[in-house]
């Protein structure tokens, strides 16, 4: 069986589908999991990819939120069959540096 661990956005709509999955996998530690699954939306995706990369796990999201660019479409609750049937992507993150400074007359 599959090492996962659930991260679930705030939102009502995820009360009972988090009871359920937790209840159905066990939700281990993000440096023990194989992987880590994402319920939420876009941002919240966003916001767990920082908090998680330190992990070096592959990460797959459930879209819980609005359009889910980023997420996949919520189907059915067989966790394990949607991650086993995924294609996995590399997704390169866009660095930027900037400066701040006045101009004098």
């Amino acid at each position: 069986m599959k090492k996962y661990h659930f991260t679930f956005d705030k939102m009502n709509k995820n009360k009972n589908l988090k009871k359920f999955l937790l209840k159905k996998y066990k939700n281990y530690s993000p440096k023990k999991c194989k992987v880590i699954v994402v319920l939420g939306g876009d941002g919240f995706m966003l916001q767990t990819l920082k908090k998680y990369q330190k992990y070096g796990k592959p990460f797959y999201g459930v879209n819980r939120g609005s359009y889910g660019f980023l997420m996949n479409k919520f189907e059915n609750y067989d966790v394990t069959k949607k991650i086993s049937n995924a294609k996995n992507i590399t997704v390169s993150p866009l660095e930027m540096s900037v400066k701040n400074f006045h101009l004098t007359n």
